[in-house]
């Protein structure tokens, strides 16, 4: 990881999807690289687990957040597409529990 200032956000998935399902997992990565190739945002590392993705950003949390919004339009659109159900969290009708001091 770099030294300089650097900022983190999580997107949490829809309580049916599964991120480590390799072919899921796989594109969320990739569209993410793109997604921060394309805009000039300088990825400090992705981590996946089954039920969220973190992206560490050189930069502002508000930079890593700004990259989750435009992942989760893109990736939902494709996971709804390909599978029929949302891969990202959609609202209050998600209930599933977290962690204390965590949440989507």
């Amino acid at each position: 990881m770099s030294t300089g200032k650097n900022g983190a956000a999580s997107l949490f998935t829809h309580q049916d999807a599964d991120l480590l399902d390799p072919r899921t997992r796989d594109t969320v990565i990739a569209a993410a690289n793109g997604i921060a190739e394309r805009t000039g945002i300088k990825l400090d590392g992705i981590s996946c687990e089954a039920d969220r993705i973190t992206i560490h950003v050189e930069g502002p949390t508000l930079t890593a957040i700004g990259l989750l919004a435009e992942l989760r339009r893109s990736t939902d659109h494709w996971h709804v597409e390909r599978f029929g159900s949302h891969l990202w969290m959609t609202g209050p009708d998600d209930e599933r529990d977290f962690p204390v001091g965590e949440g989507g």
